[in-house]
């Protein structure tokens, strides 16, 4: 099932509650108004007051009477964002991709694309386990950022790319850790290179580095260490690394 019909499903039981909840507040079904600006108008009224459901009805009621109307686009937006502020990140995903996918044209398509790689990022557990929604949500902004590097979201786009490359790291090098410790240096440097390669600006880039330059002691390569060593000491910023790769690379020379 694509994209777009398995949306409309979820639409459909989504609309459903929601109705059923104004219902059973109101003694009634809420009345949907005869015009499609007059049901934008209501939707984006419930969507500014936070009442999520009542809005995701209408914006759906909308999609579903005029799919041709000049504003759909927007609507389809709105979805997305009343499904986003009511936590429904998995949903609000998808209908962030309609828009990407069925509406090219759209001023919010940026924005779209921007906010998908939050649900995914917002869907992300904690390291241990598995981060195929980190990997999703890195994708997305690195993506964001190769189409828009001007927007004015790519600043907050790019403050993402490093937490999610901060997580990353921190699963690997655990990884790298239990290998090392299990006296497995070949695949614990194995994990310390992508690290070092992929996800660099972090805490746990430095740790790599530290941990690849004393495996590369262990094996007697002292000028190759020195240089690990070196590249903690080089950066740019604080890292609280520093003093031990000092101290690392006093130990390592004879």
């Amino acid at each position: 099932m694509s994209a777009r019909p398995a949306a409309r499903v979820l639409r459909r039981a989504g609309v459903a509650l929601a109705l059923v909840a104004v219902a059973g507040c109101v003694g009634g079904m809420p009345k949907v108004p005869a015009t499609p600006a007059g049901v934008l108008e209501r939707a984006d009224d419930y969507h500014k007051r936070g009442k999520e459901r009542e809005a995701i009805a209408l914006y759906t009621q909308f999609l579903d009477r005029y799919p041709g109307h000049d504003r759909a686009d927007y609507a389809q937006y709105q979805l997305a964002e009343s499904h986003f502020q009511a936590r429904e990140y998995a949903l609000a995903a998808v209908e962030y991709q309609i828009l990407v996918s069925n509406y090219g044209y759209s001023e919010w398509v940026d924005d779209a694309l921007f906010q998908m790689g939050v649900c995914n990022w917002r869907e992300a557990p904690k390291y241990p386990r598995d981060q195929q929604k980190a990997n999703e949500a890195l994708s997305r902004f690195n993506q964001f950022l190769q189409i828009y590097p001007d927007s004015p979201r790519a600043s907050e786009a790019r403050i993402y790319v490093r937490e999610i490359h901060a997580r990353l790291a921190q699963k690997a090098y655990s990884a790298a850790k239990w290998y090392y410790r299990q006296r497995e240096p070949k695949a614990a440097l194995v994990y310390c290179e992508k690290i070092i390669r992929e996800y660099p600006d972090n805490e746990y880039w430095a740790e790599a580095l530290l941990l690849k330059g004393q495996i590369l002691v262990d094996r007697g390569d002292t000028e190759g260490a020195i240089q690990q060593f070196t590249q903690v000491i080089a950066y740019p910023g604080d890292l609280p690394q520093k003093k031990e790769a000092e101290r690392r690379i006093k130990e390592a020379r004879p």
